[in-house]
């Protein structure tokens, strides 16, 4: 359009010269280049013409714990705020689950995550995250907020258990061996009152998310007790899902100004952490931002349900990963327990006996046995429900299953998929929450059980 005027001026001036004809050619485009000037700065219009400022997206990984769903219209308030607080920057909600993050954060198509503090710890051991700050959760709209979480183990109220020790040889409803507030935070509460959920309880069922299942699982009786953090059943109650009174609270903690039905001790609330990609001047622009909702009038205005306050210190968190990570190395945590009330001999010859089941997997692995598939033909079959706990894995982590099951290091493993050393570890880490197995040598187990033939068809993809 431009180089049509400079055309029609050039022609007026030099080819029609300075009679009649030519000034009125430059007359018209004169009056042109007006109108399209006044086009293009007037909105609405279709056939404006209007400067483009660049706008970039930046995503934000959120643990959907209770569904995809609920977690858009969770974070949609602080989305918007964020929109308008930081110039030049489009935010977008990214439902995440524990499995599914790591492939997310190695393809980079995350900036930020906001997830459960003991997911975070996990997460920044392995891909060196950094918390901006920490959600400060409101009571309606008022200020300041709460900086802390904890857990709740509860029953039906008809229930007779009325204690922990009254748990042993009962069933307990959980997230996942990995959930941070949906199981781990409850074991150390059971253990420090002599209560080995693997050992003296009937069966741990990891039910996953959301967590509202594992409280209908509770109100219908399909299992005795339940674990999830603490403020969800009031939540529930307050949507008119059931009555708080139709529950009991097992161990019932009053911490001071803590307004939630609580089993344990309390810890510090999920961070807003950014990855090590997420630009220096991104990350800035963001902090400034969440500090901002501090202040009352932007929490009214946006309708914030969190505001965000400098982060505090996670090392109780990461203490309390590391225990549970020492105690499920040495002890295979699933859904069923394996040795409650059996002993600690029975506990040895199980161990002995499946150390010797791996070491001559291993060895026929490496033989490349021209018959793969007798052992499962000629083997104990795995139960369709456990097989099915291997149909959600990614083609990555069948990839690294498959080599786990040859005896390969995690250093041999990431040689030869071409990945880091962590990036398997954490993989190791998902396969062993998603097939409940617990520890690698029981993962290695439930992997031959299913045949040797079906773990290289797992790491075909």
């Amino acid at each position: 359009f431009v180089s049509c005027l400079l055309f029609y001026r050039f022609f007026g001036y030099h080819v029609l010269g300075q009679g009649s004809l030519g000034a009125y050619m430059r007359r018209i485009t004169a009056f042109v280049g007006m109108l399209a000037l006044l086009l293009a700065v007037v909105p609405g219009n279709g056939l404006v013409v209007q400067a483009q400022t660049s706008v970039n997206t930046a995503k934000i990984g959120v643990l959907a714990y209770r569904g995809t769903s609920s977690a858009n219209s969770r974070w949609r308030p602080l989305v918007t705020y964020l929109n308008s607080a930081v110039s030049g920057w489009e935010f977008e909600i990214v439902p995440v689950t524990q499995g599914s993050v790591a492939g997310q954060i190695e393809n980079r198509k995350l900036d930020f995550i906001v997830t459960n503090p003991g997911h975070y710890v996990a997460l920044q051991k392995l891909y060196g995250l950094s918390a901006l700050a920490t959600r400060e959760r409101l009571s309606g709209q008022s200020l300041p907020g709460r900086m802390k979480f904890g857990s709740v183990i509860f029953t039906r109220s008809d229930s007779a258990v009325l204690s922990f020790g009254e748990l042993r040889g009962k069933t307990l409803a959980a997230v996942s061996p990995d959930a941070f507030g949906g199981f781990q935070i409850v074991w150390r509460e059971l253990k420090q009152q002599g209560v080995d959920p693997f050992k003296d309880l009937k069966a741990v069922r990891f039910m996953g998310f959301p967590q509202d299942a594992i409280i209908a699982a509770v109100r219908s009786g399909k299992v005795e007790a339940g674990v999830v953090r603490s403020g969800l059943l009031e939540l529930l109650a307050s949507e008119g899902r059931f009555g708080l009174d139709e529950f009991r609270v097992l161990n019932a903690s009053n911490q001071q100004k803590y307004i939630h039905l609580l089993s344990s001790k309390l810890y510090p609330e999920w961070p807003f952490a950014a990855l090590p990609s997420t630009g220096k001047v991104l990350r800035e622009k963001v902090l400034v931002a969440l500090m901002a909702t501090q202040d009352a009038g932007v929490v009214k205005t946006f309708g914030l349900s969190d505001i965000w306050s400098a982060p505090l210190s996670y090392d109780d968190v990461r203490e309390l990963v590391t225990s549970y990570g020492d105690y499920a190395a040495g002890n295979p945590v699933g859904s069923q327990p394996l040795f409650a009330g059996r002993g600690w001999n029975v506990l040895a010859v199980f161990l002995s006996l499946l150390a010797l089941v791996v070491l001559v997997y291993v060895l026929a692995t490496r033989r490349k046995s021209a018959n793969p598939g007798a052992e499962r033909n000629g083997g104990a079959r795995m139960p369709p429900e456990m097989l099915a706990r291997f149909d959600d894995l990614t083609k990555r982590e069948r990839e690294v299953l498959c080599l786990i099951c040859q005896g390969f290091s995690s250093k041999v493993v990431a040689d030869k998929l071409g990945i880091s050393t962590k990036t398997v570890e954490f993989h190791r880490a998902n396969l062993l929450q998603k097939t409940q197995a617990g520890t690698t040598p029981r993962l290695v187990q439930l992997a031959t059980r299913a045949g040797l033939d079906k773990v290289r068809k797992l790491a075909a993809g």
